[in-house]
Parts: C-alpha cells; sequence; structure tokens
C-alpha cells in the first residue's frame, strides 16, 4: 500500500516538472537563429570552419539564472555539434541573392571565419555569438563577440565584446 502511495505522488510531481520545462533546442532552431542573425546583421561570411568554438557564460551577458541552466544543458546536448553544408546562408552582393556558407572541414588554410555555439536565452530572444576572421597566415584577424536581442521579429546588434583586430 506504501509502495503504491509514493507512485501516485510520484508521477504526477514528475509529469508537472516535466510540463514545465522549455523544450531545449533543435539543430534546426540553431540553424534557423545562426541564419537570422547573418541576414539580419548582413555579415558577409563566405567560408566558416565546421568546428565550433566554445563560449563560457559570463555575467555581463545579461543571462539569468534560468538561462544560464538552459545554456549549460544545451551544451551539453550539443557537445558534438557540427556546422554542415548547405545550412547556413550569406547574403550574396555579387548574385543579388542568397548563397550558401561554404563550411570548411579543414579549418587551416585561406581566409575564414570560426563560430562560437550560440548562447541563446530559454525565451530565444538574447542570443551572444563570438565570430573571428582569420587569414591563417602571420597576418592577423579580428574578432570579438556579440549580444544580439531580437525585437520586432529581428536580431539587433545590442553590445559587443572583447573586440580585437590584429
Amino acid at each position: 500500500m506504501r509502495i503504491s502511495s509514493y507512485l501516485f505522488l510520484f508521477f504526477p510531481t514528475l509529469f508537472f516538472l516535466s510540463c514545465n520545462r522549455t523544450p531545449d533546442l533543435t539543430k534546426d532552431e540553431v540553424y534557423k537563429i545562426l541564419n537570422q542573425i547573418i541576414a539580419d546583421d548582413s555579415l558577409r561570411l563566405h567560408t566558416v570552419c565546421w568546428q565550433l568554438e566554445d563560449l563560457p557564460i559570463r555575467d555581463e551577458y545579461g543571462f539569468s539564472s534560468n538561462d544560464k541552466k538552459f545554456i549549460d544543458r544545451q551544451k551539453v546536448i550539443f557537445k558534438n555539434f557540427k556546422l554542415e553544408q548547405k545550412q547556413l546562408k550569406f547574403y550574396s552582393r555579387k548574385k543579388q541573392a542568397y548563397d550558401f556558407i561554404y563550411i570548411d572541414t579543414n579549418c587551416n588554410e585561406g581566409i575564414l571565419n570560426r563560430l562560437s555555439f550560440p548562447l541563446i536565452s530559454v525565451d530565444r530572444q538574447r542570443v551572444v555569438i563570438e565570430n573571428t576572421e582569420d587569414c591563417n597566415c602571420m597576418l592577423g584577424g579580428q574578432g570579438g563577440k556579440d549580444l544580439y536581442i531580437k525585437r520586432n521579429g529581428h536580431w539587433k546588434l545590442e553590445k559587443s565584446f572583447d573586440r580585437w583586430i590584429s
């Protein structure tokens, strides 16, 4: 009798807790957010390394404690995430149309961009991403971390952190 009463309390509690948890990101959702940011901020990324960098969460990004828990969970889920061909697009002024970004699997020749896995808030309205450009030569590059906030259905660059040029 005692076991059945514990089970009676356990399963409804489990059900309600799982209903209140925000669903995890999907791979399609990650690509959708990245493509929206690339389009809304007119980023010209012709070649991107397939391996994503890990970006630590910092207080200055303005994430809540719930956001931080959500981001930590997504980092575990997507720990082996690699960019795939024909998933990211940029606007080509030359072609006057969107074109696929080339995803480089060697990442050691020519000019290419490296991205971090985006830190996405639980409500999907705040994103921090690191974008670096590297020439794979001794001439240097540029980069930094950017905070985007979604307003009126579009991603707006709110603030940049740790900008550098060499």
